[in-house]
């Protein structure tokens, strides 16, 4: 998986230097609109869930937390404002509290990540 993206990027070659592989990846956006607040990416491998979201300064942020502390992933469709072309909104809990995100993902892509995530953590074994 080659990506243009930094984010994206950061975080494939972040999860191999820890040895981790992704069982599946989402670009995701943090805040109502996909696309404003900067492009980020979520994955899970048989471990842990990992983000890398952009910062005001400097390059892309990666962290990763244990299948053990992440919940629930459900995806619904976003009400689209005037002009944009709505998108989904991605919702992930960790450590019982609800993380949102934005996607410009298909429903499929976006359904398949919630599934590998639910996959992930019922073979985990934390």
């Amino acid at each position: 998986m080659l990506s243009d993206d930094p984010a994206h990027a950061l975080l494939l070659g972040r999860m191999a230097q820890e040895g981790e592989t992704p069982l599946a990846v989402l670009p995701v956006a943090s805040g109502a609109l996909a696309g404003l607040s900067g492009s980020g990416v979520l994955a899970v491998s048989a471990r842990q869930l990992w983000l890398a979201q952009p910062r005001l300064l400097g390059g892309p942020s990666v962290a990763a937390v244990p299948l053990g502390a992440v919940g629930a992933v459900t995806v619904r469709a976003q009400r689209a404002l005037p002009g944009t072309a709505g998108g989904l909104r991605v919702e992930v809990v960790v450590s019982a509290r609800p993380l949102r995100f934005t996607t410009r993902a298909d429903r499929a892509a976006a359904d398949a990540f919630a599934r590998a995530v639910a996959a992930a953590r019922q073979a985990s074994p934390g």
